[in-house]
């Protein structure tokens, strides 16, 4: 699933400061669906604790690129990251790679500022979307991630409280995505 051209095209555009906000809005959409999945498992309470602390961190322009290296060291040593010669299969497995890959990319973005990492940040979002929407019918989250990326792409620089509203929306838009893949895990 490809990013959008006009959403590229502004994103690469758009200043730090206004791309910082797109990734950590990308990753926001998707850290309820790691946390949610991987969460009741004591083995990985280390794992969820990392999202959280990154997600948070991704909403505050003040931290450092060394504080964002550090986050990618961590993603990387993610089981959902770890190299390996088989398929992932399961419906777990699958949103849980997704989510990682996506925080992966916006903390990439965040250590080096290349708007490349954004752009594979939004693509991940899209093609996690793409694929639950094969496996639900009716489902429209593709649709849905698209236009939330066109909205932030477009939105300028932005004050503390429409980035609040942005952030509980995006919350709520994560909590509809784990729901939905929970149901999922039910059939």
């Amino acid at each position: 699933m490809v990013v959008d051209d006009a959403v590229a095209a502004t994103i690469r555009g758009q200043s730090q400061a206004q791309v910082a906000t797109f990734v950590a809005s990308c990753a926001e959409r998707m850290a309820q669906v790691f946390t949610g999945l991987s969460g009741d498992d004591p083995a990985r309470n280390g794992d969820a604790d990392v999202v959280i602390r990154l997600v948070e961190d991704l909403w505050n322009p003040a931290i450092s690129a060394a504080a964002f290296r550090d986050y990618v060291t961590s993603l990387e040593g993610f089981q959902e990251l770890e190299p390996s010669d088989e398929e992932i299969v399961d419906v777990a497995g699958i949103y849980s790679f997704y989510s990682v890959l996506v925080l992966r990319y916006a903390a990439l973005y965040r250590s080096s500022a290349d708007v490349e990492d954004a752009l594979k940040c939004a693509h991940a979002s899209l093609t996690a979307m793409g694929q639950l929407d094969r496996n639900l019918r009716g489902a429209e989250f593709f649709a849905q991630e698209a236009e939330l990326q066109q909205h932030v792409s477009s939105l300028g620089d932005r004050g503390a409280d429409p980035v609040q509203r942005l952030r509980d929306g995006d919350r709520a838009v994560s909590q509809q995505r784990l729901v939905a893949i929970q149901g999922r895990l039910t059939r």
